[in-house]
């Protein structure tokens, strides 16, 4: 293994705290649960995205570059905490978002948007359809402006930001040692497979054996999520002389919990999102977390846990993100209709 010989700078603050939930545990009746609070890494509103950015800044220097160029959602968390990781590294940063067309804007800037302006990024809408074209023409630009342009996958899903979760798994498992637990489950939100990952790699490698289980967040099938974190998992392999067979069992991944879509609001997410809240005092998200939360709870009811076991919500953060989504939240709580389920800012 030569994980440790790959550069990296400390953005995040770890380690992050790892907390019994005893309110939730009662609610659910069935297996004692904990929360990895990985929304508390402190870079901008904190988020998994960090421990990922200590690893991709890292690259990002020494390879001198000078600009960032990436890209996500609208109201995407990986954008803002790329925009926070390369202020705070002196680099200057474009995104291209999705959007339903191009130069799309909101009235009200608000959630992860207003962030992405507050802290000076250059930000370009586009439709989906052209986000590659657009990400490329960036580059382009700034290699012909003579700058050292840097790009870096949605998610920072790819072997370098994926390091950042094998990492957290070394962490979480002295956490568990210390506590006197062993972990049966880790529940997550699973989006472009990095976390994922990650989390799967360090399972193998340190011999937990942790089930990692991940709710995606948006469309598509099983088995495409499942070919995705597998052709990272077998990069990072090479990438850092790890030695351990990724079998079919290693790979779990529900997606009946997105519900219509990313980022569509469904009842299962809006009854996380409180469920949480009211239990624990914790705020989730209503599009990552809550989906990966949705699941926990559904297969806590369901008995897929047994009641001797105990299970890690890793929370990946994104909580700003609960304003934008304040209209559907609130008839939510009021008991009324909601007034829409899809935001005016997705593609959909």
């Amino acid at each position: 293994m030569k994980f440790s010989s790959f550069p990296r700078v400390r953005l995040a603050t770890l380690p992050t705290p790892l907390q019994y939930l005893p309110n939730l545990t009662k609610a659910l009746g069935g297996p004692k649960i904990w929360v990895k609070r990985d929304d508390l890494t402190g870079l901008a509103f904190g988020g998994n995205k960090a421990r990922k950015l200590d690893y991709i800044i890292g690259d990002v220097l020494e390879k001198g570059a000078d600009v960032i160029v990436t890209g996500a959602g609208f109201q995407s968390n990986w954008c803002t905490q790329t925009v926070a990781a390369a202020k705070k590294a002196g680099l200057d940063i474009y995104l291209v978002k999705s959007a339903p067309f191009e130069d799309f804007d909101t009235e009200d800037w608000d959630g992860n948007h207003l962030l992405h302006h507050l802290m000076g990024a250059h930000v370009k809408t586009v439709h989906p359809d052209k986000f590659k074209d657009t990400i490329k023409a960036i580059m382009e630009k700034l290699k012909d402006e003579g700058r050292n342009p840097y790009y870096t996958p949605v998610g920072g899903s790819e072997p370098i930001g994926a390091g950042g979760y094998f990492n957290a798994v070394l962490e979480l498992t002295y956490q568990a040692n210390n506590e006197g637990v062993h972990f049966d489950y880790l529940v997550h939100a699973t989006g472009s497979g990095g976390t994922q990952a990650g989390l799967v790699m360090g399972t193998k490698a340190f011999n937990t054996g942790m089930k990692v289980v991940g709710a995606a967040v948006g469309w598509g099938e099983v088995s495409e999520m499942k070919d995705k974190v597998k052709g990272i998992v077998e990069e990072s392999k090479k990438r850092y002389d790890l030695d351990f067979n990724l079998t079919e069992d290693d790979l779990i991944v529900y997606n009946q919990y997105a519900g219509d879509g990313y980022g569509v609001m469904s009842d299962a997410k809006l009854k996380a999102v409180k469920l949480m809240a009211e239990t624990e005092g914790i705020m989730i998200d209503p599009v990552y977390t809550a989906t990966a939360m949705a699941c926990l709870i559904d297969l806590a009811r369901k008995g897929e846990f047994k009641e001797t076991d105990n299970v890690v919500f890793l929370h990946t953060g994104g909580a700003v993100a609960l304003f934008p989504y304040k209209e559907p939240l609130r008839a939510h709580l009021e008991g009324e209709p909601l007034p829409w389920k899809t935001p005016e800012w997705s593609p959909q």
